[in-house]
C-alpha cells in the first residue's frame, strides 16, 4: 500500500477505511500515520541509528549547537533543538 505520496488525502482515508486500519479515523497530523503509538524518534533511531553533527547559524557560520543525525529533522525545524535556534 505505500508509497501513498500520488494519492489525495480524501482517497488514503478511503483505503485506510477498507483495510480496516486503526488509524482510519486518527486527526490530522504532522506526524507519521503508520508508527501509532510509536514515537518518530524512536522509529527513526531504531532504523537509522544517530549521527551526530553540528548545528550551524545559517546567518553566521558559527556552530550554535549538535543534533543527533538530519534524518530527524526538516530544513527550517526549531523544535527539539533547544537554545540552538534563532528566528
Amino acid at each position: 500500500m505505500f508509497p501513498i505520496g500520488p494519492y489525495p488525502k480524501a482517497q488514503v482515508r478511503e483505503l485506510a477505511a477498507e483495510f480496516d486500519l486503526p488509524t482510519q479515523k486518527r486527526k490530522d497530523s504532522q506526524g507519521i500515520c503508520f508508527l501509532g503509538k510509536l514515537r518518530f524518534e524512536d522509529f527513526v533511531g531504531h532504523h537509522l541509528g544517530e549521527q551526530p553533527g553540528p548545528v550551524i547559524d545559517f546567518h553566521s557560520g558559527k556552530e550554535i549547537g549538535e543534533h543527533k543525525g538530519l534524518w530527524y529533522h526538516t530544513i527550517g525545524q526549531r523544535k527539539g533543538l533547544g537554545q540552538a535556534t534563532r528566528k
